[in-house]
């Protein structure tokens, strides 16, 4: 189809303005290269070269087989076993315990400065400024100081100096006394000489590695005190007395508390006559003695 001549017209104008407009763009910046300075251009020194390191001990690179990159958040390591608590140097010793896992553990120990005996529980008081912590089979463990102490039961040597061995005497027969002059008159009932028994209670330390005890408990309620570990031919061993027996009164005093047991014992010393009331073998048995 052919164009109007008006259209040519309009489009010759618009291409005469594109071309007027290339030129007076590339006049201005050949003019403007010409009229403005270039910038100056300051270039800094390079950096000096870098010294070589001296190589590293071996140790410098002993954290890298240590190091875990896929856990960071490793547990820190475990700190070293406390030092082992040394013995106390308190002028106490250790008579004997009684350890009940449930509770109620305790020990019987001596000031001897002051001599006299006590029974101390878990956290009471002892003499010299320290507590008991921990009640074991054969020692106490006493806080002193902040510190963690040792008191261990005196452990008897054969035949050292200064030290008597327990004679190993044969069972006694009924009607029969035997060296010590205990006499068994009927199948639960003895006669006890008055020395045997002063020389057993002025021996405490002696005669409570004869024989250990722990309480007993019925219904959550302490009912008296378990005996096993009866020395052959101690002093308890001549009175009658078996491994698994359970001592619950003494002359109609229960023996349900520590401290009620180690009272009764000091007031032994003046009894004539003691009546025992036990439980063997889950049969109740009553154990007479006669002191004479």
């Amino acid at each position: 189809m052919p164009f109007s001549p008006r259209y040519l017209v309009v489009v010759n104008l618009i291409l005469l303005a594109l071309a007027a407009y290339s030129a007076s763009s590339i006049v201005g910046t050949a003019l403007a290269a010409r009229l403005i300075p270039p910038p100056e251009v300051v270039l800094s020194p390079p950096p000096a070269p870098l010294e070589p390191q001296p190589p590293k001990p071996e140790s410098f690179y002993a954290l890298i087989p240590k190091r875990d990159i896929f856990n960071s958040a490793k547990a820190p390591e475990a700190a070293p076993p406390p030092a082992p608590a040394a013995a106390t140097q308190l002028r106490l010793k250790l008579w004997g315990t009684a350890v009940n896992v449930a509770g109620g553990s305790y020990s019987i120990i001596e000031d001897l400065g002051a001599r006299k005996q006590g029974v101390y529980g878990i956290n009471s008081p002892v003499p010299g400024g320290a507590s008991v912590k921990a009640i074991e089979w054969d020692k106490v463990v006493l806080l002193h100081n902040g510190r963690d102490e040792i008191l261990e039961i005196e452990k008897a040597s054969m035949g050292g100096p200064g030290r008597t061995v327990p004679a190993q005497a044969a069972p006694i027969s009924p009607g029969g006394p035997d060296s010590s002059g205990i006499t068994q008159t009927a199948e639960n009932e003895f006669t006890v000489p008055k020395t045997e028994v002063d020389s057993a209670l002025e021996n405490m330390s002696q005669l409570f590695t004869q024989i250990r005890a722990v309480p007993h408990f019925e219904g959550g309620e302490s009912v008296g005190f378990r005996l096993f570990a009866i020395r052959r031919g101690s002093l308890f061993d001549k009175i009658g007395l078996k491994n698994g027996d359970i001592l619950r009164s003494i002359n109609g005093n229960p023996m349900n508390d520590p401290s009620k047991a180690m009272t009764l014992m000091q007031e032994l010393r003046d009894a004539t006559n003691l009546r025992v009331e036990a439980t063997r073998n889950q049969q109740p048995v009553t154990l007479t003695y006669n002191i004479q």
